[in-house]
């Protein structure tokens, strides 16, 4: 009888590794592989930030500068020069303070579609 219990456990063991090794995957997935496509810039980066959480939730650690580093790499083109401006200050914010920043540019980006149309 104990060693039923104990093939059962690790069976258990066996099945739940696999399974946060899965979830790990997933999660690592979803920071990569996350662009922006469509949408405001604030989902964007609420997206980015509840993937990061999950994925730390799963042991995987991105410091933060490698973090604003994937949530930038994940702006469409039309924030490419936000992101040269970011660079050349050598501006260092953390992911809130990034997301606000990136608002702001949006609706800069936004104001000056509007008035390239109207004409």
């Amino acid at each position: 009888m104990i060693e039923s219990r104990t093939e059962m456990l690790k069976t258990l063991d066996d099945m739940f590794a696999t399974s946060s090794s899965s979830a790990r995957q997933s999660a690592l997935t979803a920071v990569t592989n996350t662009v922006m496509a469509g949408g405001t810039v604030r989902d964007h980066c609420l997206t980015m930030i509840a993937n990061f959480k999950r994925a730390d939730d799963h042991g995987i650690k991105f410091e933060q500068e490698v973090k604003v580093d994937l949530l930038l790499q994940s702006l469409p083109e039309y924030f490419n020069l936000f992101k040269m401006n970011y660079n050349m200050n050598k501006m260092n914010l953390d992911l809130t303070q990034l997301m606000h920043e990136l608002e702001n540019a949006e609706q800069f980006l936004v104001k000056q579609e509007t008035a390239f149309f109207c004409r």
